[in-house]
């Protein structure tokens, strides 16, 4: 069954990652959706509500962040500039997907990751056309 929020604010988005850190915690998460959707805003709020208040931003150059959190490592990928799926071989993806952390990953669905791993959830960001978000989990 899919839970789906509807988000007017910022603020009602660090209130969803704050509810969903348990629910998320230690799985490996797709974050999808456009550009400008909420995912790099949703994983700071998330990283929050896991206990660290550090500056949190996509990494959309790194491709990866590592954020040590009081309640367990947090990794952080973003796929937007990877071209082929031999490249997340060669930055050694598939063996982070087997580290014990959250792994949130935007733009996962570029790929198809899931015929590598048997569980994971999806949390999906839908601009509207009043500007409002739809978050979407799976």
């Amino acid at each position: 069954m899919d839970n789906e929020f509807v988000v007017n604010y910022v603020e009602e988005t660090k209130s969803i990652a704050e509810e969903l850190t348990s629910i998320l915690k230690n799985n490996i998460v797709f974050l999808t959706g456009e550009i400008g959707a909420g995912k790099t805003t949703f994983t700071k709020y998330f990283v929050q509500a896991c206990g660290l208040y550090d500056e949190v931003y996509s990494p959309t150059f790194s491709i990866e962040n590592r954020y040590e959190t009081k309640n367990g490592v947090i990794i952080h990928f973003d796929l937007y500039r990877m071209q082929e799926e031999v490249e997340l071989d060669m930055i050694g993806f598939y063996d982070t997907l087997k580290e014990e952390a959250t792994i949130l990953i935007e733009w996962a669905d570029k790929f198809n990751i899931e015929k590598y791993i048997k569980n994971y959830k999806i949390v999906n960001f839908k601009v509207n056309g009043d500007g409002s978000r739809t978050i979407t989990i799976k």
